[in-house]
């Protein structure tokens, strides 16, 4: 859980990082929502709370600069590049849960559902429609990270075929993951 402190400084710290491809039009169709929004529906997930969702983005965004500086100097990506993806890339969430309204779910940990009345898009291909809609411009390797970061393993279009920025985001996803599971106890 977080504090509302940290969810204040989580969200002017979020804005300040993406100002420079984040539009107004985004901003505000994500809302407050968005400052609000978890990262996951259970607590057996990642950050089931709220605020959870623009501190996963931040913790993915830390990790992928962090693994891009190990890389060698043929394989690394720009900053800017790898920050623009980090926060955008699961922004779909800010519209995708309602809170559990059964004692017995709250209970036993999950805390959201997904929304019924969604057009079925992945995580990934709502928030690259959301980001694009919104008058981001993504480029095709970032609007490929974004798109093909949720897809299952068994999909060996986005497995084997993404680019250096793809490979490198689930990685950092992962890596947000541990971390917040292990600090959420």
């Amino acid at each position: 859980m977080l504090d509302k402190d940290k969810i204040i400084a989580n969200t002017k710290k979020y804005f300040e990082t993406a100002e420079p491809f984040i539009t107004e039009e985004l901003t505000a169709f994500l809302g407050q929502e968005f400052i609000t929004a978890p990262a996951s529906t259970s607590k057996n997930l990642n950050n089931a709370f709220e605020g959870g969702l623009i501190d996963h983005l931040l913790r993915t965004t830390k990790f992928a600069i962090i693994i891009n500086s190990a890389l060698p100097a043929s394989l690394k990506l720009t900053k800017e590049e790898i920050i623009k993806v980090c926060l955008l890339y699961q922004i779909d969430k800010a519209h995708a849960f309602v809170a559990n309204t059964s004692d017995w779910h709250q209970k036993n940990g999950k805390f959201y559902d997904f929304k019924n009345d969604m057009i079925s898009m992945s995580i990934g291909e709502r928030s690259a429609y959301y980001a694009q809609a919104f008058g981001v411009k993504l480029s095709e390797t970032e609007f490929q990270a974004i798109v093909n970061n949720d897809k299952d393993d068994s999909d060996k279009q986005a497995k084997f075929f993404t680019s250096n920025l793809g490979t490198l985001l689930r990685q950092a996803n992962e890596w947000a993951i541990i971390e917040e599971k292990m600090l959420n106890k």
